[in-house]
Formats: structure tokens, sequence, C-alpha cells
């Protein structure tokens, strides 16, 4: 005779008070040369590092998360405004640095007023995270199989059985991002007018949630 089964799938959701703030400085440029560009690229980064240091800072906060220089292809169109192809015009340059630091509004202000004064052409999306985000992961998925065993209780005494041993545990480690953006800053006027007044945003508590699927035996 067959073994019966129940499988359930728990879900477990906490919420964190984020402890970091993150600044993601983005950088679109065109540039007529390779060299350009990658010039670019370096006098960027080493302009965080500056910033962040006069704030007292470690300059190595400054993390360059993406990179990179392509051809910039632009429309051909005939006399009559029709599309006819693509022509290489210069190189287009990508570049993201990533800087955590505490949530301190006058600290963050003044990175801020620093890359609109010193990074052109530069965005800045200002969002909250945790530091160690794996206690709150860990917590998150003992509340999963919590869950699990509480669904499947439920289940099974509706069905006049009771749970056996736990026959099977599949969990896929998701990758949990505990992130929640706040605000954008689009370009370098805005930042280099940035106050912390204008900056005053209270972090609200993130939530998260993961899953689990236990499979028991019916007794």
């Amino acid at each position: 005779m067959e073994e019966s089964t129940i499988k359930v799938t728990g879900t477990g959701s906490v919420h964190v008070v984020p402890d970091v703030t993150r600044l993601d400085v983005e950088v679109r440029r065109i540039f007529k040369t390779y060299d350009e560009a990658y010039e670019c690229v370096k006098e960027n980064s080493a302009w965080m590092v500056k910033i962040l240091e006069y704030n007292k800072q470690p300059g190595k906060l400054a993390k360059t998360i993406y990179l990179d220089i392509s051809d910039n292809m632009v429309s051909k169109y005939d006399k009559d405004g029709n599309h006819i192809g693509y022509k290489k015009e210069g190189y287009v340059l990508r570049q993201k640095i990533k800087v955590d630091v505490g949530v301190d509004n006058v600290l963050v202000n003044n990175i801020v007023k620093g890359v609109g004064k010193f990074i052109a052409e530069a965005q800045i999306n200002i969002g909250y995270t945790q530091r160690d985000p794996r206690l709150t992961q860990l917590k998150m998925l003992e509340k999963a199989v919590t869950d699990a065993k509480e669904k499947a209780q439920i289940m099974a005494k509706a069905l006049g059985r009771e749970l056996g041993e736990v026959k099977s545990i599949v969990y896929g480690e998701m990758h949990v991002e505990v992130f929640s953006e706040a605000r954008k800053i689009y370009n370098n006027e805005e930042a280099s007018a940035s106050t912390p007044g204008s900056l005053e945003i209270t972090p609200d508590d993130l939530a998260i949630s993961d899953n689990v699927e236990v499979e028991w035996n019916l007794k």
C-alpha cells in the first residue's frame, strides 16, 4: 500500500529595521574616444574616494559594481527621413558606484552635494538596507518551517490523520534582497541643491519573506 503524504509550502515573513543607507551613483556619458571614457571612469572613482574621505569615511566604501564602455550607435536617415541603418559616434560610458554608510541624513547630504559638484552627469539612487542580513534570513527560514508545520497539522486533523515523520524538505536558498528605494536624484543641479532637510527620510521597516516546502508522512 502506498504511503500517504502531505506536502505544504510554508512562508516566513519578517520586518527588519534598516541600519544602512545605500547610495548608487550612476553615470552615463558619451565620449569621442575610448581613452576619454576610461579616463572618466578613473576620475569618477577617485572623486568618490575623496568625497568620502573629506567626510571622514573610508574611501574603500566606494565600490564600482557596474562598468561598461561600448560603441555609441545612432540612427541614420536618408534625405526623405527614412531609417537606413546605424552609425558609430564615439563611445558610451555606463558606470555605477555603490556606497553604504550609516543612517545619517547629514552625512548622506554631504556626499550627495559632493557628487553633484565633482562627478558630471551623475544620478543618485538613495535606499535603505541591512548591514548583516544573515540573522534575518535565518529567522525568516525558521518562521517558514513553523508555518508549514502549522498548516500541515490543520490539514491532517481535517482528514482525521496525524503528522508522521518528515519525508522531505525543499529549500532553494533564495536570494532575498533586503532593500527599499527611497529617493532618486536626477542631475547634478538637484544634487548640488540638496539639504539635510530635503533628505529627511525616515526609513520604514523592510518587509521580506521566504518559502520552504515540507512533506510529511501521514499516520
